[in-house]
């Protein structure tokens, strides 16, 4: 599965495979007829909120063999279980809801919280008009921003930053309604995840502890803030944090070792296999030769199991290659990989932006690089012979 980091909702890549009893809609004008032709209370899709609603089909991906993307995000956080699983189904995409949806007391709870706001508002809870916040959110979640990754995340921080600057100062808060501040959390969770340095930490610590307050999230709600830390190697900052809400359950990071001159090249973080020891160290790319992978899916997985198989690309990749995840990948998930692929072990990047000379984070992505220039780059994973082929194309004996 790719994970698209567009925004802070969960991506799934779905095939189209048919549902149980009904053929799935597989095209934009086959949506569009059963949106005429369904009443909307007949229709799963219909416990979605009129925005949740709106921005759900509008990030929909089509493509040749019906839908191939669909952001999960307003499910997750709207739907139960077996709702969220029937929204997927009218798309043949059902087997892909595992995990999704809303507990019985987290729905129940969103559901009172959607029925005082609408009574706050004056009115009724299925056709109240989306809350300035809301309109605000939507704004920023559905922006077409087709760039690079850089200039996309930069465009995402800046974006937040005028369009919730006034709503997220510390008194503005004060009487906020439950449904906005939920909103204004995934908010700062889409520009955390484009921009994990900026002011979007701080925002997202302020509605989390008024949220807290109020009994409406526990601690778990905080690891988006933790990953942040650990992304941006504030490390002790991380371990704080775990401690403050130990509900998180997330795993001890490892002792930092060592101090490393970078030389100006770029630098990653090597974990150990025990996952106890970490440390920062430059990767040399002005050698003959150097590959640099980009990994972690499951993809990378088959990927580098396949070489560790094999006898000369175990020992060409073990020799050349750098198998590199970006940059919020936790240190337990790198030591998990060293320990199952010991002669592919994979190093996590200090910092994406020290690695500007890759400028797709897509996996598995195979760059070649020979004294620092790259000369082949090539995607996905289609099996050794196909390896063998671009590896070939590049000039790379093996």
């Amino acid at each position: 599965m790719l994970r698209i980091a567009v925004a802070a909702t969960l991506m799934l890549l779905v095939s189209g495979a048919h549902a149980a009893d009904t053929s799935p809609i597989t095209t934009p004008e086959a949506l569009a007829s059963y949106l005429r032709g369904t009443p909307i209370e007949r229709s799963p899709l219909g416990a979605l909120s009129p925005g949740a609603r709106k921005r759900f089909l509008a990030t929909l991906e089509f493509g040749d063999r019906g839908v191939r993307g669909i952001d999960v995000g307003d499910l997750d956080q709207e739907l139960t279980h077996d709702q969220a699983v029937a929204v997927l189904a009218l798309f043949g995409a059902q087997a892909h809801g595992d995990g999704l949806g809303l507990s019985p007391a987290s729905y129940a709870r969103r559901q009172a919280e959607g029925r005082a706001d609408a009574k706050r508002r004056g009115c009724v809870v299925t056709r109240c008009p989306e809350s300035a916040v809301e309109q605000r959110y939507d704004a920023l979640v559905l922006a077409d921003r087709p760039a690079p990754d850089a200039t996309r995340h930069a465009t995402i921080a800046a974006d937040y930053a005028r369009l919730f600057d006034s709503e997220l100062k510390p008194t503005a808060l004060k009487g906020t309604s439950a449904p906005d501040l939920r909103l204004l959390a995934r908010a700062a969770r889409v520009a955390l995840e484009a921009d994990p340095d900026g002011r979007a930490a701080d925002d997202l610590t302020r509605v989390l502890d008024v949220m807290q307050s109020l009994g409406m999230v526990g601690d778990a709600e905080f690891r988006p803030l933790y990953r942040a830390r650990v992304t941006t190697r504030r490390f002790d900052a991380a371990r704080a944090l775990a401690q403050t809400h130990p509900g998180m359950k997330m795993p001890a990071l490892p002792k930092l070792e060592g101090e490393t001159s970078t030389t100006g090249q770029p630098t990653v973080l090597r974990v150990s296999k025990d996952g106890r020891r970490m440390h920062r160290e430059a990767i040399a790319l002005d050698v003959p030769l150097r590959i640099v992978v980009v990994a972690a899916c499951h993809f990378s997985e088959d990927a580098a199991r396949a070489i560790a198989a094999d006898p000369r690309l175990d020992a060409l990749f073990h020799q050349h290659a750098v198998w590199l995840a970006a940059e919020g990948t936790y240190p337990a998930d790198a030591a998990a990989w060293n320990r199952a692929f010991p002669t592919q072990p994979i190093d996590v990047a200090w910092r994406d932006r020290e690695w500007s000379m890759l400028d797709s984070w897509a996996m598995p992505t195979y760059y070649v690089f020979r004294h620092g220039r790259e000369v082949a780059r090539w995607s996905g994973w289609l099996g050794l012979d196909a390896l063998r082929a671009e590896l070939t194309k590049a000039g790379v004996p093996y």
